[in-house]
């Protein structure tokens, strides 16, 4: 789509000429294409003319924060809003951390309100958002939350206010936790494609999918139990929000989803209201003379900004999100945050960092399941040698898996996971897909002709021979000995030790710290507190957190996507790019299972 724009803009010709039906199409295309670029210029100009400008902070105010589809970890583009004061725009889970939290101390702040509206940003991210809540409320301010359509994740959040009110009429979409798991040999037999699964460790359950028709015992088991424990975590959760014990909420959940009706009867919410009636009481209870103001999130944390550059030492705040691949990260026309780990790229910050006189420590930030193995090590080595200079803290987020991982495996570097973060995964697996037989329905034929035994022992038109799979099991199973070897360097643990809790298992970060795997539970905050002290910072020393990469202009996302990729990003719903953004992993990796090994968590989890 990207070269498309770039095309159109680059056309200049004149049409004073007969042109033929397929030159009309094509010029017909152009056009809509070009006129996407104009639409997406006037959205752009109309958001820069909007300026951004952020409301004044009122005295006697709410803080608003809407718990609705995913906070990002950082934005590409700085986007500003279209109408001053409303929230309207993403706002970084950093940015809702430390603006909940600013709150608790702003005494024109009275209150902190919670619109439940589908959270949808990740176990561990959310755990973070219900820390923040819960240091808000030692300031002894009234929290309160406002369901309108609330699932499991904004419940879990806004289960620890003070009081919970639910629109009437209204569904709280909450019964407990499921994993579904597609299968999709069957249909690749249908086909003709015959999938050769190559791996390491039992539980590397990756490639599963294309092999079996069903889940393996090992896999079976670990989701079972890594579900197990994240329905734990929930349960506790509700019960220290709303009292009683987790065995009491694990009965009501049996009896979810609920009407407005239902989750009042029991006990989920303490009233059904309408919105106005909702601010009305909330008023009261904030003992705010007349109507309560409200602060969107967003307003408020643009009010926080003029702050942010105070303090002498500079900590850089390094995103490693996404899949790992070798090669250079290019601008996703489907994300306001194209985190893939491209290896040259992510290496080139890494140096610029560590070669940074500026730079007094690094907080690597990592939510990425992992990827390409050789581009895994690739930056695993600039990882170490910017810890060799720099004072260095890991804090994984949703996903630190596999490749993910392993880039964290630094000698004498703290990692700080989240109870519900999903880590692990040490193991390595390579796939090999014949399509001969697909070939044949569809009337293909290939010649091959070579020169050496192994020459073509990749090729997609024929099964792998007895050598070939060997020299495959044999660069696999040494590559999952490398990663054995980093992962017992940079935690200081024996190999064999390793061994025991590698395998391809994942872990959720709770269990990843029994077993050695992570050093402590924590959020933002933890990290960046533990990164002062390896820092060797005095109390009260004052830091500027610099985030890594850098949030770019809206001029520089308009040159470097196209406005009509910051009109999409900016504007298309949420249920139009999730669906894109999934298309673009399958596509990244559908061309890499068949060359390379693979450092790859086997699945992707969201917990609903």
């Amino acid at each position: 789509m990207r070269a498309g724009w770039e095309e159109a803009d680059h056309y200049n010709g004149s049409l004073g000429f007969q042109v033929s039906g397929f030159a009309k199409g094509f010029l017909v295309g152009v056009g809509t294409v070009a006129g996407l670029w104009a639409l997406g210029g006037l959205i752009a100009f109309a958001m820069i003319a909007s300026g951004g400008g952020s409301a004044p902070v009122e005295p006697e105010s709410a803080l608003e924060v809407t718990l609705s589809g995913s906070v990002p970890e950082y934005l590409e583009f700085d986007l500003p809003s279209f109408f001053p004061g409303e929230d309207d725009h993403p706002t970084t889970l950093l940015s809702h951390i430390r603006a909940i939290r600013a709150a608790a101390d702003d005494a024109r702040i009275k209150a902190l309100v919670l619109r439940c509206n589908g959270s949808a940003s990740g176990w561990a991210r959310a755990q973070d958002l219900r820390w923040a809540v819960s240091a808000f409320k030692e300031s002894g301010k009234p929290v309160w939350a406002f369901m309108e359509l609330a699932g499991t994740e904004d419940y879990y959040i806004a289960s620890l206010a003070d009081r919970i009110v639910i629109q009437p009429e209204s569904f709280l979409d909450l019964s407990g936790l499921s994993v579904e798991v597609m299968f999709f040999k069957g249909a690749m037999d249908k086909l003709g494609v015959e999938a050769d699964l190559i791996r390491t460790g039992r539980y590397k359950s990756a490639g599963e999918p294309f092999s079996r028709e069903a889940m393996s015992p090992e896999w079976r088991q670990v989701l079972n139990e890594t579900l197990d424990e994240f329905y734990d975590q929930l349960l506790e959760g509700i019960a220290e929000g709303r009292s009683q014990g987790a065995g009491h909420w694990r009965g009501i959940l049996d009896q979810g989803p609920f009407r407005a009706s239902e989750a009042l009867e029991a006990g989920l919410t303490d009233d059904v209201l309408f919105e106005d009636e909702f601010w009305q009481q909330l008023a009261g209870a904030a003992e705010v003379e007349g109507e309560i103001a409200r602060t969107a999130l967003a307003a408020y944390v643009d009010s926080m900004r003029p702050g942010e550059a105070s303090g002498r030492k500079v900590f850089a705040l390094l995103h490693a999100a996404g899949p790992i691949y070798s090669g250079t990260a290019v601008p996703d026309p489907f994300s306001p945050a194209s985190g893939t780990l491209a290896s040259r790229s992510f290496i080139r910050r890494l140096n610029s960092l560590r070669e940074d006189d500026g730079v007094d420590g690094v907080l690597l930030r990592i939510d990425s399941p992992g990827g390409d193995a050789i581009a895994s090590e690739q930056i695993l080595r600039a990882v170490r040698r910017l810890a060799g200079e720099k004072p260095l803290v890991v804090s994984m987020a949703n996903v630190a898996a596999s490749g993910g991982y392993y880039i964290a495996s630094v000698p004498d570097v703290p990692i700080l996971a989240y109870p519900g973060t999903y880590t692990g995964s040490i193991g390595v697996f390579s796939m090999h897909l014949n399509l001969r037989s697909l070939y044949d329905k569809l009337g293909l034929k290939k010649e091959i002709l070579v020169r050496g035994e192994n020459a073509a022992m990749l090729s997609d038109y024929r099964p792998l021979s007895a050598s070939a799979r060997d020299k495959l099991r044999g660069y696999v199973d040494s590559i999952y000995d490398t990663f054995l070897k980093r992962v017992s360097e940079g935690r200081g643990m024996e190999t064999e030790r390793v061994a025991e809790v590698a395998e391809g298992r994942v872990w959720v970060g709770t269990q990843a710290q029994d077993n050695g795997l992570v050093d402590s539970m924590g959020g933002y905050v933890d990290a960046i507190e533990r990164l002062r002290q390896v820092a060797g910072l005095e109390e009260g020393e004052r830091v500027r957190l610099v985030t890594y990469p850098a949030r770019r202009s809206i001029l520089e996302a308009i040159l470097s996507s196209g406005p009509g990729t910051l009109a999409f990003q900016q504007l298309a719903p949420p249920e139009l790019r999730r669906p894109l953004e999934s298309w673009s992993d399958t596509a990244i990796w559908a061309a890499r299972l068949h060359s390379r090994p693979l450092y790859l968590a086997p699945f992707r989890m969201a917990v609903e």
